[in-house]
């Protein structure tokens, strides 16, 4: 099947997402991480690109950048193409690093922009790394500090140029963190309805998939606590998630869910 071309949008601004190969790491220690924004700083300047966020993950990478449509592809073909030919040299391998083709989603918002901003730093935090301000391989640390790569007169703009402003903006917990939309690479990894609807009638010993909403309808709150602290812990999975599945509100997961 032939692949479906790129859409580019107005804004020129994109969320761009590499990931590893069968989710293998792309970085293995901090020299790697180096190499990799050092290959970042001069396909910027060769191909104008700018840089409005990145965040380098083990095994994938988001950056926010802004690109004449023109240049994007070959940009970021060129950018990991000379990390790939870094990293292969130095673990004495071949072949290709990262899943196919780079993902890319357009910004074409303010309120996206500023959001899908925060998303990017606050990955390590989701994933429970590390505190977002105490990640070393986010542009979270230039907004702060001393700029190297991104551009940061855009996000700040929006932010009334000041700097508490962005930090109290990033780093305070949103009521929704999984917001599926900036998500893409992890949503791709995560289990589909159907296969955590499987796991949920073996894990309760439900009868059939049709009878879930009715099971947890009649639990107590002390049982459906103790529920969800159970069903939280299957990987790949989200609140959200959970509640497509099993019909409860949302207020009552997302308290219960926090709760555990």
């Amino acid at each position: 099947m032939a692949r479906p071309p790129r859409r580019f949008g107005n804004s020129k601004i994109y969320h761009i997402i590499f990931k590893g190969i069968d989710s293998q790491d792309i970085f293995y220690d901090d020299q790697d991480r180096r190499v990799f924004l050092k290959h970042l700083v001069n396909t910027k300047e060769e191909f104008g690109y700018k840089v409005y966020a990145y965040c380098l993950m083990s095994n994938h990478i988001h950056m926010i950048i802004k690109s004449e449509k023109e240049f994007l592809s070959k940009a970021m073909q060129c950018l990991m193409g000379r990390y790939v030919r870094y990293f292969n040299k130095k673990y004495k391998r071949t072949g290709p690093l990262v899943q196919g083709r780079f993902k890319s989603k357009n910004v074409e918002n303010q309120r996206y922009f500023l959001d899908v901003c925060r998303y990017v730093h606050r990955n390590p935090e989701n994933a429970g790394i590390t505190k977002t301000e105490n990640y070393e391989w986010s542009s979270y640390k230039e907004y702060v500090g001393k700029q190297n790569i991104i551009d940061k007169k855009v996000l700040l703009n929006y932010l009334g140029n000041e700097i508490n402003t962005f930090i109290k903006y990033t780093i305070q917990k949103n009521k929704y963190e999984d917001l599926e939309e900036f998500a893409e690479y992890e949503i791709m990894t995560k289990l589909n309805d159907s296969e955590v609807a499987n796991i949920i009638i073996k894990m309760f010993d439900i009868n059939d998939v049709s009878e879930i909403p009715t099971f947890f309808k009649n639990r107590t709150r002390e049982e459906l606590e103790e529920d969800i602290a159970k069903i939280k812990k299957i990987k790949a999975t989200n609140k959200t998630q959970v509640t497509r599945i099993i019909r409860i509100s949302r207020w009552i997961i997302e308290k219960l869910w926090d709760k555990n």
